[in-house]
């Protein structure tokens, strides 16, 4: 089985729209593992790529949702395990990424394991995922370590890149994607931080409460740093979000950002 990681990203959505339309080898489905804390831009795109889907034989759409904003906040009242969102502490560094596993990869196999009709404890059949990065993101690429499963890289292997992929988007009408990743995602450069900021006020206000969430006690059990979404180590309503900061962003899994 050949299954997209769609991230709804400028790549992965390239990706889609290539194997739709056999200018790459034809993938089976394409899996969204939503987080339920995309920009709404992202979501306006799902519903578009739906309807091409739909009016161009396209490769058929699924979604999985499991809302990392949601458990995180439920988190904050409880002593349930979440997983850890690479924030900065207080103390300097990042705390470990947990997220991408549990809410990217974990989402789309367990989905791929449904296709094929896996029970509990069956082991995976041969399955291929496609992976939409491309030749100027080369050092992402990686080899799976999941049992029957390969990671394929068709933009590579064709020598594709970003630039390719924005032109063949607009080539069929979709303009200015903007990358895939959790509203609150700490790898944001300034700019990112500013544009939510400043653009999408009921995302900024989540944004907040995720902060305000992540320095929860309970949340950081067995932690005695405070935690940030910004490097700043400022609480995000406070920090200076100046412009000539780089994007951090770099997710070596491949899943997110794409």
């Amino acid at each position: 089985m050949k299954i997209i990681s769609l991230g709804l990203g400028i790549q992965s959505t390239a990706m889609y729209l290539m194997s739709s339309l056999n200018h790459i080898e034809r993938a089976d489905y394409a899996i969204f593992a939503d987080p339920g804390a995309e920009l709404p831009d992202t979501y306006d795109l799902w519903k578009k790529l739906n309807i091409w889907q739909k009016e161009n034989n396209g490769i058929p759409l699924i979604k999985k949702k499991k809302s990392y904003y949601k458990d995180i906040l439920k988190a904050k009242d409880t002593n349930v395990r979440i997983a850890s969102i690479p924030a900065f502490s207080e103390s300097g560094g990042m705390v470990r990424r947990q997220c991408t596993a549990e809410y990217k990869i974990d989402v789309v196999m367990k989905e791929v394991r449904r296709l094929h009709g896996l029970k509990k404890y069956q082991r995976m059949k041969s399955t291929k995922i496609f992976l939409g990065i491309s030749m100027d993101e080369i050092q992402r690429m990686k080899t799976s370590s999941l049992y029957n499963v390969s990671y394929e890289y068709p933009l590579i292997d064709k020598r594709i890149d970003r630039k390719d992929c924005v032109k063949f988007l607009e080539k069929y009408k979709f303009y200015n994607i903007k990358k895939s990743a959790c509203i609150f995602c700490p790898f944001h450069s300034n700019p990112t931080w500013k544009d939510i900021k400043l653009n999408y006020p009921k995302e900024w206000k989540k944004v907040i409460k995720i902060d305000k969430a992540i320095r929860n006690s309970l949340i950081n059990k067995g932690l005695k740093d405070k935690l940030y979404l910004h490097s700043s180590r400022k609480p995000i309503e406070e920090a200076y979000l100046q412009e000539d900061q780089e994007e951090l962003f770099m997710c070596e899994e491949g899943y997110c950002g794409i």
